[in-house]
């Protein structure tokens, strides 16, 4: 069977050309590319045959488009002899070579090398199972009906819809941190194929111990959440991240600063750190709420700081009090406006210049240190775990459990005369 598609014999051909050979479903084809070539400023006429031979594609340039239709009507005749030979179809075989051909022309897949590729790849990834089961599956849960998105795209809609629904700039700038690791990490692949064991082996790869992959965790449980309920995952089957395993490690007892510590590092350090430092050892705020802290919160009239929902982690506005040591420490800065921290660019370049800064204070930087003191502390004097939980923006039972009787009311006075 001769047949060229894009080019009669005679008259200007349209390309790409197709010619082939061999019978439906058997087809052998060379396709003609028009591909002129430029050369010391010229322009030259070429034409590029592409076939494909034992799996692998091939290209014959020529300079003539009639050479060019020459050699791919010898190259489809050729494959296509390669193909039949020894092919003989008698009784029961041809008659099964017919129905298959009739079956795929019902749905428009005449060719019987990409459906069996298909096939064979289906059935890989399926074991036993068979293909039928599969598809009614796919079709039972939402398959046909889901939307598709690069992973990108679907965060950067879920950190829009954050940013719609005024949710904390901590949390945002949290999630943000998460999800962007994840999205890095899964580039390649489409939402729906990241599974269980996929992101099992990805929080293990994570730097950290088990709390920050605990916490990557659960803002990837919440990617997933917004992606479901957006359309892009079925709405009838868990997350992959339900069964993802937690660390739940205990945690380590939360190391505190000494009082002695507590004044080498404020009375040692440079102007520009003591407002972030003093808030930090006094007030125990987070870091990023230090980071996105103004000027104009802190109400020296009325010995109080104000967190609106934008600053919180917890999305929940908190009164902490100005204590008398830290209004001291801020009294010098009264006057300032804009960002407490308008020096540094990020949460992490201002811990940077704490941890420079309590090095050369000959003071060991210990891991949120700064909050965990004052929380200690806090409790100590105030004796609230109540109080203390609505202050420093923890719950009662997180006071209860990692600062009770890490420090004594003693201490917590000295703590908290450490003045100017």
């Amino acid at each position: 069977m001769k047949r060229h598609h894009g080019s009669p014999r005679s008259g200007k051909p349209t390309f790409p050309v197709v010619v082939e050979r061999g019978p439906a479903g058997l087809k052998a084809t060379a396709t003609i590319l028009r591909s002129p070539v430029v050369s010391k400023g010229k322009t030259y006429e070429s034409f590029v045959v592409k076939y494909y031979e034992a799996g692998k594609r091939r290209r014959k340039r020529f300079n003539t488009f009639a050479k060019a239709l020459s050699s791919a009507e010898e190259i489809a005749t050729e494959l296509c002899n390669g193909r039949n030979h020894g092919l003989i179809l008698r009784g029961a075989e041809q008659r099964c070579y017919q129905a298959a051909l009739e079956a795929l022309r019902k749905i428009g897949s005449p060719e019987f090398d990409s459906v069996a590729r298909e096939f064979a790849a289906a059935k890989a990834k399926l074991d036993d199972t068979p293909l039928i089961e599969a598809v009614s599956f796919f079709i039972t849960h939402g398959g046909r009906s889901l939307k598709k998105a690069p992973l990108e795209d679907i965060r950067a809609k879920m950190l829009a819809d954050l940013e719609s629904d005024k949710r904390s700039g901590y949390h945002i700038s949290t999630v943000g941190h998460h999800t962007k690791r994840f999205v890095d990490y899964f580039k390649a692949r489409s939402i729906t194929s990241i599974t269980t064991s996929d992101i099992n082996t990805w929080l293990r790869d994570l730097p950290g111990g088990g709390r920050n992959r605990d916490n990557h965790r659960d803002s990837i449980q919440n990617f997933l959440n917004f992606a479901r309920s957006e359309g892009y995952l079925p709405k009838s089957l868990p997350l992959a991240t339900k069964d993802a395993a937690r660390m739940n490690e205990e945690s380590a007892e939360n190391e505190i600063y000494t009082v002695k510590e507590g004044h080498a590092l404020i009375e040692q350090a440079p102007k520009r750190l003591i407002p972030t430092l003093a808030i930090k050892l006094f007030a125990g705020l987070r870091s990023e709420e230090v980071f996105r802290l103004d000027w104009a919160a802190i109400k020296f009239d009325r010995d109080v700081i104000i967190l609106s929902k934008a600053i919180t982690k917890t999305n929940i506005r908190r009164l902490v009090p100005l204590l008398p040591n830290l209004k001291r420490w801020l009294l010098p800065y009264k006057d300032s406006t804009g960002k407490v921290a308008e020096r540094w660019s990020s949460p992490k370049t201002m811990c940077r210049a704490w941890t420079g800064h309590a090095r050369n204070a000959g003071v060991a930087y210990k891991k949120n240190g700064m909050r965990n003191s004052f929380i200690s502390y806090r409790v100590a004097v105030v004796k609230s775990i109540a109080q203390v939980a609505l202050e420093s923006g923890n719950s009662p039972a997180v006071i209860d459990r990692d600062y009770r009787e890490l420090a004594t009311e003693a201490d917590g006075k000295s703590w908290f005369a450490i003045v100017p």
